[in-house]
């Protein structure tokens, strides 16, 4: 189970294809691996309505001020570097809520950065830790940490 590591109403911004932008209050959950967002607060096993996997490779990034319909919305956009159309954009109608988000989720990625460094100079996703490209599977991160250690010198 991911424990929750900030959680909270935030505004979802977006623009629709026609250059008209929107507003929708959503419920986010940070987790020590994932930014979420749903219609209401989440009960039990309610899915979300998107998700966003957190690793090392995540940045935030500050949208600055928009406005929508005289509103005045400070807009973070959060998204993963290797796949940058997957991103999710949140808002929020005063200043203090948007940099805690910010700094909430900036610390989650620098957990991960950190577990980066650890595994070595090669980054290897949490999903793919257990198992090499060639089908041999590792009995635990430290040889797998070997197996690629000795991948990246006989290339």
């Amino acid at each position: 189970m991911s424990k929750v590591v900030y959680e909270g109403w935030m505004v979802r911004y977006g623009r629709r294809k026609i250059g008209r932008s929107f507003i929708h209050m959503r419920y986010f959950v940070l987790e020590d691996r994932l930014l979420a967002y749903y219609k209401r607060k989440p009960q039990d096993s309610q899915v979300p309505i998107k998700t966003l996997l957190i690793d090392g490779n995540c940045r935030v990034e500050d949208r600055g001020l928009k406005t929508h319909h005289g509103h005045m919305l400070y807009v973070l956009s959060v998204y993963n570097t290797k796949e940058k159309y997957h991103r999710i954009t949140m808002a929020a109608f005063n200043i203090q809520e948007v940099l805690i988000w910010k700094e909430k989720i900036e610390s989650v990625i620098d957990q991960h950065q950190e577990t980066q460094i650890d595994n070595g100079n090669k980054y290897v996703p949490f999903e793919y830790k257990s198992g090499m490209d060639d089908g041999r599977t590792a009995s635990s991160d430290h040889e797998c940490q070997f197996v690629a250690e000795g991948l990246s010198q006989a290339n």
